[in-house]
């Protein structure tokens, strides 16, 4: 009997802008075709339909006559955005080349710290002081209004980039180019709420803390009962606010003394390997969530955590590794599931720009957030990277 082979197509064609090594990886798995349009070339990617090389830009004039010249005449199902600067670019793309749709103004209010926060003011989300950087007139009057110290950072950047904690007057050279946000500078641990939203609900939330912020993040944080639910009741708040439908947020906190103050939100999956300690959690691949979020899909979410993961991020700051000890019993140990080590003894070791700047990283898991936290202690004095 003669068996004939059926070539089962597809229903998506994917626009990957700013890619993601994991998210690429889930599309070739579900066999979606794809191209990509990406910053600059640090790997190849040889099984894209087309692989466009540009700056993702600012403003969205040069947004929509690039799609229109780059993708001409090309028509996408979905446009998925891999990363921060991507998120915008997405918004006005998906329009154009008549994908599933987006509001602009949400991707820019969760692209732009000044237009999140200016908007957010008025729903009552606390938050802290913050001010413009063109419409001061003088350091005198944003620090009579911020106090001091006070924080300079981007308005459009993430990971820590361009973030500046000035203490005196007459450091604060007052840029008028509009490009920044001056905020009044909060002391306080910092942790993290991660959304998977479909159809206007929030279908499974996760909250992240900051043990050691940029270096070492706890998953699930494991919070008071009291202090989980205000921070659960703020991130609905906010994404309610922003009338965010569908997608991946990653909204940042401050937990100070005097209650819970609003960071800011992200419209995309969060960096410092929180991904990857969220699979080893609650025993799923958010990774197939997010790509199932990004094309309407529904996905069958986790009810709780199965276990209690820690991610450190290796960057034991500048200088030249003169050893490395501890490596192979982090290999050997049973509760270590994730281990990666980027540099050897010799390597010159930088300055760190970002938290996605790192020489590596540890991801191991616990039965209880107080084991987790005995065996962080364990490898913090075991594995150490000494620099000269």
């Amino acid at each position: 009997m003669l068996h004939e082979k059926r070539l089962i197509l597809s229903p998506y064609r994917v626009l990957l802008i700013g890619p993601r090594r994991a998210i690429l990886k889930i599309l070739r798995a579900r066999k979606i075709p794809f191209s990509v349009w990406r910053e600059d070339a640090t790997y190849p990617i040889m099984d894209a339909q087309k692989v466009v090389t540009e700056p993702l830009f600012n403003t969205t004039k040069k947004l929509q006559q690039f799609v229109n010249e780059a993708f001409a005449g090309e028509s996408f199902t979905h446009v998925i955005a891999g990363s921060e600067s991507a998120v915008y670019a997405a918004a006005v793309a998906r329009r154009i080349v008549g994908a599933r749709a987006s509001a602009t103004t949400t991707a820019l209010r969760c692209r732009d710290k000044l237009a999140m926060k200016q908007y957010l003011s008025d729903y009552d989300i606390p938050m802290t002081r913050f001010l413009a950087e063109s419409a001061v007139d003088s350091a005198a009057t944003a620090f009579a209004y911020l106090g001091s110290p006070l924080v300079r950072k981007q308005r459009k950047s993430s990971g820590g980039r361009s973030f500046e904690l000035i203490t005196r007057e007459q450091d604060l050279i007052l840029r008028q180019n509009g490009r920044n946000i001056l905020e009044k500078f909060v002391s306080a641990p910092e942790a993290s709420i991660e959304s998977f939203i479909h159809d206007g609900e929030i279908k499974f939330v996760n909250t992240t803390r900051y043990l050691e912020k940029g270096h070492v993040n706890l998953v699930p944080a494991a919070f008071d009962e009291t202090l989980q639910a205000a921070m659960l009741k703020l991130n609905r708040q906010v994404i309610e606010a922003l009338k965010i439908s569908w997608g991946t947020t990653h909204l940042e906190v401050y937990l100070t003394d005097n209650g819970l103050l609003f960071g800011e939100i992200a419209l995309r999956p969060p960096g410092g390997y929180i991904m990857n300690a969220m699979q080893h959690a609650y025993a799923f691949n958010p990774w197939e969530a997010f790509v199932a979020i990004e094309l309407g899909e529904p996905f069958e979410f986790p009810q709780f955590a199965t276990a209690y993961s820690c991610v450190e991020i290796l960057h034991p700051g500048i200088g030249r590794i003169s050893a490395i000890h501890g490596e192979q019993q982090v290999k050997e140990h049973a509760s270590v599931r994730e281990f990666r080590l980027k540099v050897k003894v010799g390597d010159m070791i930088h300055k760190r720009e970002a938290a996605g700047q790192d020489i590596g990283y540890l991801l191991h898991v616990s039965e209880t957030p107080a084991a987790r936290l005995d065996l962080y202690h364990h490898f913090k004095n075991q594995f150490v990277i000494d620099i000269t």
